[in-house]
Order: C-alpha cells, then sequence, then structure tokens
C-alpha cells in the first residue's frame, strides 16, 4: 500500500511539474502539444528519479513515507513537483553527481588495490631468494652434552603441516610456491597441490603478485 502512494505521489507531481515547466518557459499563447507531452515525459522522469537521490543523500524521507507519516508524503510531493519542474537541471545535476561518486569508488578501489599490492611486495618472498632451514640433524644443539640428557622423538611433521608451518612462523606474511618448496624441501609439484587441497578447505589464499606476475599464498 506505501509503494502505491508514493507512486502515485510520483506521477502526480511529475505531471503537475511538467505542466508547470511547460509554462514557465511558454512564451506566446500557442498551444504546442509536442512541447506540453516533451515536457510532461521529462516532469515524470525527473520525479522518478527522487528516490535515487534521496538515497544518494542518505535521506530517511523514503522510510518515513513508507511508515506512514503524513507530512512526510507531503514534503515527498513537493520534493518531486520540485525536480519535475526544474527537470532538466535535475537530471543533469542528478547525473553529474552520480559520476562523481562512481569515479570516486574507482579511485578508492585503485588506491586499496595499490596498498595491498604495496603490502604484498613487501611481505612475499622474490621467487628466487633462497631460504635456508633449519638444520634437520639436531646440530644446532651441539653446545648441549648430548650425554647427559636423552632426545626425545619428535613426530615427523606431514606435508600439510610442514607447509602451514612455514606459511605461519615464516619471515613473510605471503609466499611464494618456490619459496616454500625451499624451506620445506617438498617438491614445488606436491606443494602447488598441497596448497589447491589447504585453499579448497579455506585455510590458505592465493594473491597474484602485479609487479610480476607470481603467485603468492598466505594463511586466511
Amino acid at each position: 500500500m506505501g509503494i502505491g502512494i508514493l507512486v502515485s505521489i510520483i506521477v502526480a507531481a511529475g505531471l503537475l511539474g511538467g505542466v508547470a515547466n511547460y509554462y514557465m518557459n511558454k512564451l506566446d499563447r500557442v498551444w504546442v502539444w509536442h512541447d506540453l507531452i516533451k515536457s510532461a515525459l521529462l516532469g515524470l522522469t525527473a520525479a522518478a528519479t527522487v528516490p535515487l537521490f534521496l538515497k544518494t543523500v542518505s535521506s530517511n524521507l523514503m522510510q518515513e513515507c513508507l511508515e506512514g507519516d503524513v507530512i512526510a508524503h507531503f514534503v515527498f510531493f513537493g520534493f518531486c513537483a520540485v525536480a519535475a519542474i526544474f527537470s532538466s537541471k535535475f537530471l543533469q545535476s542528478l547525473a553529474d553527481k552520480l559520476l562523481q561518486e562512481v569515479k570516486e569508488v574507482k579511485q578508492q578501489q585503485q588506491d586499496l588495490a595499490e596498498t595491498t599490492e604495496t603490502l604484498v611486495i613487501q611481505n612475499s618472498d622474490p621467487e628466487d631468494t633462497p631460504v635456508v632451514a633449519a638444520p634437520a640433524d639436531g646440530s644446532e644443539f651441539e653446545s648441549f652434552n648430548r650425554g647427559t640428557t636423552a632426545t626425545p622423538a619428535v613426530p615427523e611433521l606431514s606435508d600439510e603441516q610442514r607447509i602451514l608451518k612455514a606459511l605461519q612462523s615464516g619471515k613473510y606474511a605471503f609466499r611464494t610456491q618456490t619459496g616454500i618448496s625451499k624451506e620445506t624441501g617438498i617438491d614445488k609439484k606436491a606443494v602447488v597441490a598441497q596448497l589447491m587441497e589447504l585453499e579448497t578447505k579455506g585455510l590458505v589464499k592465493k594473491i597474484k603478485r602485479s609487479s610480476d606476475g607470481a603467485t603468492v599464498w598466505s594463511l586466511r
């Protein structure tokens, strides 16, 4: 019911404003039906775009009308009528406003993409950087007396666990497939297959580095 009332207001105000626009611009007393119809159509078009304009300015007028506020209905009618009277200028200004907002959104997206790319480049390992893995024979603990303390058995990590560990505890937040392969000692093809499986599980995500086209991976 509320929508029907708003549509009726738009049609009535559009026609009224269109006729008023015709008489405002009419310089003689000769009726020109073509111009009258043109003004009426422009008035209807302008009135129909009022909800879009109200949305762009974050107005609650439409919501107040739908809630049954009588005063809001009169205000909405007046707004549509004014838009219809100055239909050409209103439509042009609305188009300019929308185009400006689109440009601003595109600029924000571009700035965000550039910022993201900068962070990825700064926090990802290059393809040709060698990664030194920790010694596997425990030689980093050779300063301890081997005879005094028994070395507990450490269970061997699976490929999936080793890759996740490299992503979590590495120097870089974003890792290339080559970097992960060098650090974990896993074949690159196996690394790629494992990363794809981890991606399906929702544990990792990939980003394409636009600077060189390399695919880098990080934890979600």
